[in-house]
């Protein structure tokens, strides 16, 4: 009889890890199922919090070039607010003396880890338009860097402030167009979302 049992019990644990593998097999994807699953869907969401941020860096640079008191500390404050929510914490252009009302990781970051998941964009040229969109941020940088420089003429420093401004609102870019460059990243956002669909 203690052959039988064993035999049974061994039958029994078999049977258990068998029906346990199946289970852990099903339940558990392979790493290249959930790296296709994020793909499109991940990338379009990281696009939407960009999105939302940038739009919260346009407020400020927006605030930064209207009427205020006197003096060039206000649109300073309010550049350096902009830049911080562009780049992020952990970035060599973060400006700790001021406030960051973003959620202080950064469009550019955003953008680029979108990509990550975007790769190979196809046809669509997404990647083309999140390029665009980070080529017009770093180029309104150096603009709302120049227009904090203490030592310029107040005058170019509005000027230097209003090209950041204009720079940012060509980084969120134009719904209604089939051009990357014009439509940055709200043409990114609309192709990621037909990705997305088509997935």
């Amino acid at each position: 009889m203690r052959f039988q049992d064993r035999t049974r019990t061994l039958r029994i644990t078999a049977q258990a890890l068998a029906v346990a593998a199946l289970l852990w097999l099903i339940v558990a994807p392979l790493p290249v199922q959930a790296a296709e699953e994020k793909g499109p869907a991940a990338g379009r969401d990281l696009l939407m919090k960009a999105h939302e941020q940038l739009e919260i860096a346009l407020h400020y640079s927006e605030l930064a070039v209207a009427p205020h008191q006197p003096g060039h500390q206000w649109h300073r404050t309010h550049v350096k607010r902009a830049i911080n929510i562009l780049v992020g914490e952990g970035n060599p252009d973060f400006n700790k003396d001021v406030e960051n009302p973003g959620d202080g990781h950064g469009v550019i970051k955003y953008l680029q880890e979108a990509q990550g998941f975007l790769k190979g964009c196809g046809p669509v040229m997404t990647c083309d338009a999140i390029e665009s969109t980070l080529e017009y941020i770093r180029t309104a940088i150096d603009h709302g860097k120049q227009s904090t420089d203490v030592e310029r003429r107040p005058g170019l420093v509005l000027q230097q402030a209003r090209m950041f401004g204009v720079l940012l609102r060509a980084a969120h870019g134009t719904r209604d167009t089939e051009s990357p460059t014009t439509g940055a990243l709200e043409y990114a956002m609309r192709m990621a979302e037909r990705m997305a669909e088509h997935k």
